[in-house]
Protein backbone atom coordinates (compact mmCIF):
# COMPACT_ATOMS: atom_id res chain seq x y z
CA UNK A 1 0.00 0.00 0.00
CA UNK A 2 2.81 2.43 0.86
CA UNK A 3 4.55 1.82 -2.48
CA UNK A 4 1.28 2.35 -4.35
CA UNK A 5 0.62 5.60 -2.46
CA UNK A 6 4.16 6.82 -3.20
CA UNK A 7 3.82 6.05 -6.90
CA UNK A 8 0.42 7.76 -7.05
CA UNK A 9 1.71 10.91 -5.35
CA UNK A 10 4.73 11.00 -7.68
CA UNK A 11 2.49 10.63 -10.74
CA UNK A 12 0.27 13.50 -9.60
CA UNK A 13 3.36 15.63 -8.92
CA UNK A 14 4.70 14.86 -12.40
CA UNK A 15 1.36 15.81 -13.99
CA UNK A 16 1.27 19.01 -11.93
CA UNK A 17 4.78 20.01 -13.02
CA UNK A 18 3.98 19.32 -16.66
CA UNK A 19 0.75 21.33 -16.41
CA UNK A 20 2.50 24.22 -14.67
CA UNK A 21 5.19 24.39 -17.36
CA UNK A 22 2.83 23.92 -20.28
CA UNK A 23 0.60 26.85 -19.34
CA UNK A 24 3.51 29.19 -20.09
CA UNK A 25 5.21 27.26 -22.86
CA UNK A 26 4.64 27.72 -26.56
CA UNK A 27 5.84 24.22 -27.39
CA UNK A 28 7.21 21.12 -25.73
CA UNK A 29 7.95 17.50 -26.43
CA UNK A 30 7.35 14.26 -24.55
CA UNK A 31 9.38 11.10 -24.56
CA UNK A 32 9.48 7.56 -23.22
CA UNK A 33 12.75 6.51 -21.61
CA UNK A 34 14.14 2.98 -21.31
CA UNK A 35 17.59 1.80 -20.29
CA UNK A 36 19.91 0.12 -17.83
CA UNK A 37 21.82 1.09 -14.68
CA UNK A 38 25.23 -0.08 -13.57
CA UNK A 39 25.26 0.77 -9.88
CA UNK A 40 27.28 0.59 -6.69
CA UNK A 41 26.93 1.97 -3.17
CA UNK A 42 29.92 3.97 -1.99
CA UNK A 43 30.57 3.11 1.65
CA UNK A 44 29.38 -0.51 1.67
CA UNK A 45 32.86 -2.03 1.45
CA UNK A 46 32.49 -3.15 -2.17
CA UNK A 47 33.39 -1.36 -5.40
CA UNK A 48 32.56 -1.46 -9.09
CA UNK A 49 29.40 -0.95 -11.10
CA UNK A 50 28.51 -4.65 -10.97
CA UNK A 51 24.83 -4.38 -10.02
CA UNK A 52 22.70 -4.14 -13.19
CA UNK A 53 19.17 -2.79 -13.14
CA UNK A 54 16.32 -1.56 -15.27
CA UNK A 55 15.39 2.10 -15.60
CA UNK A 56 12.16 3.17 -17.32
CA UNK A 57 9.90 6.19 -17.35
CA UNK A 58 8.80 9.31 -19.19
CA UNK A 59 9.67 12.97 -19.43
CA UNK A 60 8.95 16.27 -21.12
CA UNK A 61 11.04 19.28 -22.15
CA UNK A 62 10.13 22.94 -22.57
CA UNK A 63 12.37 25.39 -24.45
CA UNK A 64 13.95 28.28 -22.59
CA UNK A 65 15.84 29.57 -25.64
CA UNK A 66 17.37 28.19 -28.84
CA UNK A 67 19.90 26.07 -26.96
CA UNK A 68 18.43 25.38 -23.52
CA UNK A 69 15.39 23.32 -22.51
CA UNK A 70 14.19 22.12 -19.13
CA UNK A 71 11.59 19.73 -17.78
CA UNK A 72 10.62 16.97 -15.33
CA UNK A 73 10.88 13.20 -15.62
CA UNK A 74 9.42 10.27 -13.68
CA UNK A 75 11.51 7.10 -13.57
CA UNK A 76 11.45 3.64 -12.01
CA UNK A 77 15.10 2.85 -11.26
CA UNK A 78 16.70 -0.35 -9.94
CA UNK A 79 19.84 0.47 -7.95
CA UNK A 80 22.05 -1.24 -5.35
CA UNK A 81 25.42 -2.98 -5.29
CA UNK A 82 26.96 -6.40 -5.83
CA UNK A 83 30.22 -8.10 -4.92
CA UNK A 84 32.31 -8.80 -7.99
CA UNK A 85 33.52 -12.25 -9.01
CA UNK A 86 37.08 -11.34 -8.00
CA UNK A 87 35.93 -10.03 -4.62
CA UNK A 88 34.19 -13.32 -3.90
CA UNK A 89 36.76 -15.77 -5.31
CA UNK A 90 40.09 -14.01 -4.64
CA UNK A 91 39.40 -11.99 -1.50
CA UNK A 92 36.82 -14.15 0.23
CA UNK A 93 33.94 -11.68 0.24
CA UNK A 94 30.49 -13.13 0.82
CA UNK A 95 28.29 -13.12 -2.30
CA UNK A 96 26.49 -9.94 -1.29
CA UNK A 97 23.81 -8.20 -3.36
CA UNK A 98 21.80 -5.13 -2.39
CA UNK A 99 18.60 -4.55 -4.39
CA UNK A 100 17.22 -1.03 -4.02
CA UNK A 101 14.24 0.01 -6.12
CA UNK A 102 13.53 3.72 -6.35
CA UNK A 103 11.02 6.08 -7.91
CA UNK A 104 13.07 8.99 -9.30
CA UNK A 105 11.73 12.48 -10.00
CA UNK A 106 14.43 14.38 -11.90
CA UNK A 107 14.36 17.99 -13.04
CA UNK A 108 16.66 18.04 -16.06
CA UNK A 109 18.18 20.80 -18.18
CA UNK A 110 19.44 20.05 -21.73
CA UNK A 111 21.93 22.32 -23.48
CA UNK A 112 22.61 21.93 -27.20
CA UNK A 113 26.29 21.96 -28.14
CA UNK A 114 25.70 20.88 -31.75
CA UNK A 115 22.77 19.90 -33.95
CA UNK A 116 22.60 16.30 -32.73
CA UNK A 117 24.36 16.46 -29.37
CA UNK A 118 23.39 17.83 -25.98
CA UNK A 119 24.82 17.94 -22.48
CA UNK A 120 22.39 17.52 -19.63
CA UNK A 121 22.35 18.02 -15.89
CA UNK A 122 19.85 18.01 -13.12
CA UNK A 123 18.73 17.28 -9.60
CA UNK A 124 16.85 14.09 -8.68
CA UNK A 125 14.57 13.37 -5.76
CA UNK A 126 14.47 9.59 -5.20
CA UNK A 127 11.93 7.73 -3.09
CA UNK A 128 12.88 4.24 -1.92
CA UNK A 129 10.20 1.68 -2.77
CA UNK A 130 11.88 -1.39 -1.30
CA UNK A 131 15.30 -2.61 -0.16
CA UNK A 132 16.53 -6.21 -0.08
CA UNK A 133 19.78 -7.94 0.81
CA UNK A 134 21.18 -11.31 -0.20
CA UNK A 135 24.17 -11.97 2.09
CA UNK A 136 25.22 -15.16 0.37
CA UNK A 137 23.40 -17.59 2.65
CA UNK A 138 20.57 -19.97 1.84
CA UNK A 139 18.03 -17.37 2.95
CA UNK A 140 18.18 -15.59 -0.40
CA UNK A 141 16.88 -12.02 -0.52
CA UNK A 142 15.41 -10.61 2.69
CA UNK A 143 13.81 -7.21 3.28
CA UNK A 144 16.06 -4.71 5.08
CA UNK A 145 13.84 -1.62 5.46
CA UNK A 146 15.80 -0.27 8.43
CA UNK A 147 19.15 0.00 6.61
CA UNK A 148 18.29 2.74 4.12
CA UNK A 149 16.59 6.11 4.30
CA UNK A 150 13.33 6.51 2.42
CA UNK A 151 14.52 9.57 0.48
CA UNK A 152 17.63 10.38 -1.49
CA UNK A 153 18.84 13.45 -3.39
CA UNK A 154 21.12 12.91 -6.38
CA UNK A 155 22.90 15.11 -8.88
CA UNK A 156 23.10 14.06 -12.52
CA UNK A 157 25.41 14.92 -15.42
CA UNK A 158 25.19 13.40 -18.86
CA UNK A 159 25.65 13.55 -22.59
CA UNK A 160 23.16 12.49 -25.26
CA UNK A 161 23.19 12.10 -29.02
CA UNK A 162 20.42 11.70 -31.61
CA UNK A 163 21.21 8.30 -33.13
CA UNK A 164 18.04 8.06 -35.25
CA UNK A 165 15.15 10.35 -36.06
CA UNK A 166 13.26 10.86 -32.76
CA UNK A 167 15.60 8.50 -30.86
CA UNK A 168 18.31 9.77 -28.48
CA UNK A 169 21.05 7.78 -26.73
CA UNK A 170 22.02 9.14 -23.31
CA UNK A 171 24.82 8.37 -20.86
CA UNK A 172 24.45 9.72 -17.33
CA UNK A 173 26.38 9.73 -14.06
CA UNK A 174 24.24 9.93 -10.91
CA UNK A 175 25.53 10.40 -7.36
CA UNK A 176 23.87 10.88 -3.99
CA UNK A 177 24.54 14.19 -2.25
CA UNK A 178 23.23 12.91 1.10
CA UNK A 179 23.87 9.61 2.85
CA UNK A 180 21.19 6.96 2.34
CA UNK A 181 22.34 4.99 5.40
CA UNK A 182 19.59 5.08 8.04
CA UNK A 183 21.87 3.63 10.77
CA UNK A 184 24.43 6.42 10.90
CA UNK A 185 27.71 4.53 11.26
CA UNK A 186 28.28 1.98 8.51
CA UNK A 187 28.51 -1.59 9.71
CA UNK A 188 29.98 -2.94 6.49
CA UNK A 189 27.47 -5.37 5.04
CA UNK A 190 26.02 -5.99 8.52
CA UNK A 191 29.40 -7.15 9.79
CA UNK A 192 29.83 -9.80 7.10
CA UNK A 193 33.07 -8.22 5.90
CA UNK A 194 33.90 -6.61 9.19
CA UNK A 195 34.78 -3.14 10.39
CA UNK A 196 33.05 0.18 9.93
CA UNK A 197 33.41 2.94 7.37
CA UNK A 198 33.44 6.70 7.66
CA UNK A 199 30.47 8.61 6.35
CA UNK A 200 27.42 6.95 4.88
CA UNK A 201 26.01 5.07 1.92
CA UNK A 202 25.93 6.94 -1.41
CA UNK A 203 24.24 5.68 -4.56
CA UNK A 204 26.68 5.83 -7.49
CA UNK A 205 25.30 4.98 -10.94
CA UNK A 206 26.22 4.84 -14.59
CA UNK A 207 22.97 5.04 -16.56
CA UNK A 208 22.45 4.42 -20.27
CA UNK A 209 19.06 5.08 -21.85
CA UNK A 210 17.21 5.49 -25.12
CA UNK A 211 14.63 8.28 -25.33
CA UNK A 212 11.81 7.95 -27.84
CA UNK A 213 10.14 11.27 -28.74
CA UNK A 214 6.40 10.67 -29.03
CA UNK A 215 4.47 13.94 -29.11
CA UNK A 216 4.92 17.68 -29.33
CA UNK A 217 7.88 19.01 -31.28
CA UNK A 218 10.08 16.22 -32.57
CA UNK A 219 13.02 17.93 -31.00
CA UNK A 220 13.64 21.27 -29.36
CA UNK A 221 16.96 21.20 -31.22
CA UNK A 222 15.25 20.89 -34.60
CA UNK A 223 12.81 23.64 -33.72
CA UNK A 224 15.69 25.88 -32.72
CA UNK A 225 17.62 25.12 -35.87
CA UNK A 226 14.62 25.85 -38.03
CA UNK A 227 14.03 29.10 -36.21
CA UNK A 228 17.52 30.29 -37.13
CA UNK A 229 17.13 29.62 -40.87
CA UNK A 230 15.92 32.77 -42.63
CA UNK A 231 12.80 32.39 -44.72
CA UNK A 232 13.35 32.20 -48.45
CA UNK A 233 11.90 35.10 -50.35
CA UNK A 234 10.64 34.89 -53.90
CA UNK A 235 12.29 37.62 -55.97
CA UNK A 236 9.91 40.23 -57.32
CA UNK A 237 9.10 39.95 -60.97
CA UNK A 238 10.03 42.84 -63.23
CA UNK A 239 7.97 43.88 -66.21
Amino acid sequence: MEKTATATKALFLFIFLVSAYSTNAQNFNGRLILGINGSQIDGDGMSGYYKPGLVAGAGVRFPVNEKLSIGPEIMYSMKGSKASFDQVTKFGYPRIIYRLNYLDLPIVADYRISGGMQVEGGLIYSRLLNSKLDNGTNLGFVNVPSLFKKSDIEIMLGLKYEVFDNVWLSGRLLYSVISTNALGINQLNNGLIGGTSRGGFYNNLLQFTLSFYLFGNKSIVLAANQATVPALQTPAKTF
